[in-house]
């Protein structure tokens, strides 16, 4: 408990996780989901108020529904603080330490939306609202909004970042390619393969030896090799070890010579997952 409370003071509330490609999508799918919740909120208060014959004021009714928006920063720390102690890593790490960090995250969300509130009141109210009802009235009537919402993000978040570990673990256990000749089938290194071709229905692979000629498609030949083979061209995938260097075309696509000396083409629709490596 102690350990999560330290970390909450010392990372940054918008600081994302590494992976940026994972960021904005879970950013752009977060977004939409809690927009989506506050503008159902928003016509709950404006139905409710229309049926009543009640005043409605927009200015009340949008800054409670910041409620929902600071999910946003939240989730990042939560992702943050799982990474930081590994907690999506163990079974038992989740169920004994995901529920008091779920916990302790609600409560700060509720302290950090009842400190938003309370300074919007100062700007547009004569009379501010009193920071301890604020508190009492979130804790009441959010506490349980909260708390779901993270739960729920938790395991769906947990669920496919086992997916992915699952995924890259079996990728990473694939050492051999089978090479088949006839009714003959050959096991192949693939870390002597420097790139394969596709051409037509049939795919040259290329080794420091031969050129192997198969039949099959880039599409399901790359779920049988490692993670460190990338598609860098419609009719192309290479072995990114045996990269040497590269040079740009000055287009957005590159050259990429190989240490056996070849120059294969990387063109700039697949260029973006290899930028580390490009120069």
């Amino acid at each position: 408990m102690k350990g999560i409370l330290n970390s909450l003071t010392s990372v940054n509330f918008f600081s994302l996780p590494e992976n940026q490609t994972k960021n904005k999508r879970i950013l752009y799918w977060l977004t939409i989901t809690v927009t989506l919740f506050a503008f159902l909120e928003f016509s709950q208060d404006f139905i409710e108020s229309f049926l009543n014959n009640s005043h409605f004021s927009i200015i009340q009714s949008l800054s409670y529904k910041l409620f929902w928006f600071v999910f946003i920063p939240f989730i990042f720390l939560f992702l943050r603080l799982q990474n930081k102690y590994q907690l999506n890593k163990s079974r038992k790490k989740v169920l004994l330490t995901i529920p008091l960090l779920i916990i302790v995250i609600t409560l700060f969300h509720l302290l950090v939306f009842s400190l938003l509130l309370y300074f919007i009141s100062f700007t547009v109210y004569d009379k501010p609202w009193p920071l301890t009802l604020l508190l009492t009235q979130k804790l009441s009537t959010r506490l349980y909004l909260g708390l779901s919402f993270y739960i729920i993000f938790s395991f769906i978040y947990y669920y496919f970042d086992q997916k992915v570990i699952k995924n890259e673990d079996q990728k990473s256990n694939l050492k051999t390619f089978p090479i088949k000749c006839g009714s003959k089938t050959t096991l192949l290194d693939t870390q002597k393969i420097y790139w394969i071709v596709s051409d037509g229905p049939y795919l040259e692979v290329n080794t420091p030896e031969n050129k192997h000629v198969i039949l099959g498609s880039l599409k399901n030949i790359i779920k049988s090799l490692p993670g460190n083979f990338s598609r860098i061209h419609k009719s192309t995938i290479v072995n990114t070890d045996q990269i040497v260097s590269s040079k740009s075309r000055g287009n957005g696509d590159y050259d990429l010579v190989l240490k056996c000396g070849k120059t294969v083409r990387l063109s700039r629709n697949y260029a973006k997952p290899l930028k580390d490596i490009l120069h």
